[in-house]
């Protein structure tokens, strides 16, 4: 009997230990994917095609990037008017704080003069870094380097924190929309970036899912050397440090003295 409550006991105190630390009990595959639209407003058709880490379109060996097969791109995308000659993302947490970054490069085919908006949708779920804090802060910056491009384009980014560890969601919270107007470039090249946009998300709980979205819209410019676009793009989740933490980061004195110099503040005071 002293036995079998002594395994129950055990087993309680588990219980208790994994939902104090968040971990599920039962979770499917991690998700880490990319996917790519290529919606041809001028007729009204759209083609997308999507990238699964450890799919065999993958051919990164690192559980921690993605690059896309070249034949699998040119294959997927050529037909729509916007052939695509990379893809790829990576992903790095720390114990403070975790980064998704996007990048695809792709062309209009010789000729087109349609309106498209290409979408590059990026998503990993079940991180656990950083460890679970009251707040976080969740920011998006991106770049792009252009060739042919003609004017009116823009490049736009945006990135979602999602505390229910869902794929791909694009519910609050989640940053303002980082804009780029894309330069007319002719045949040189030109670069362009945009500032760091941030938002606090709080609570801050995981696991926790991070999903980055590439917006180019662009029109073509009917030439033999259409426009060539590489879009870059970058979600980072940082722990925020806790209030008694900020005053010592901002004074830069040990947590003690400041609490002493306040005191001696207020009882001058007093006085």
């Amino acid at each position: 009997m002293r036995k079998l409550l002594g395994h129950l006991a055990f087993c309680a105190g588990l219980g208790v230990l994994i939902s104090a630390t968040g971990t599920p009990v039962a979770r499917a595959a991690t998700i880490y994917e990319i996917t790519v639209t290529i919606a041809d407003l001028t007729t009204s058709t759209s083609t997308s095609f999507k990238v699964d880490k450890g799919d065999p379109n993958d051919t990164n060996l690192s559980a921690n990037a993605i690059t896309t097969d070249g034949a699998f791109l040119t294959a997927s995308s050529a037909a729509s008017g916007v052939t695509f000659t990379s893809l790829s993302a990576d992903t790095l947490s720390a114990s403070t704080s975790t980064q998704l970054n996007a990048h695809g490069t792709f062309s209009l085919n010789p000729g087109v003069t349609d309106h498209y908006l290409v979408t590059i949708m990026t998503t990993h779920d079940t991180y656990t870094l950083p460890p679970a804090a009251s707040m976080a802060l969740l920011s998006q910056s991106e770049s792009g380097t252009y060739t042919f491009t003609g004017a009116g384009n823009t490049q736009k980014s945006q990135s979602w924190y999602s505390p229910t560890n869902t794929a791909n969601s694009i519910l609050p919270p989640g940053t303002p929309p980082a804009l780029i107007p894309i330069p007319l470039t002719g045949g040189s090249n030109a670069s362009a970036g945009s500032a760091t946009l941030s938002t606090i998300v709080s609570p801050y709980v995981i696991p926790y899912a991070l999903t980055n979205l590439i917006s180019v819209d662009i029109t073509g410019t009917g030439s033999a050397n259409n426009s060539v676009v590489q879009a870059n793009s970058a979600t980072t989740l940082a722990s925020v440090p806790e209030p008694a933490s900020m005053v010592v980061l901002l004074t830069g004195m040990p947590l003690p003295l400041v609490v002493v110099g306040l005191l001696r503040r207020r009882r001058r005071a007093a006085a």
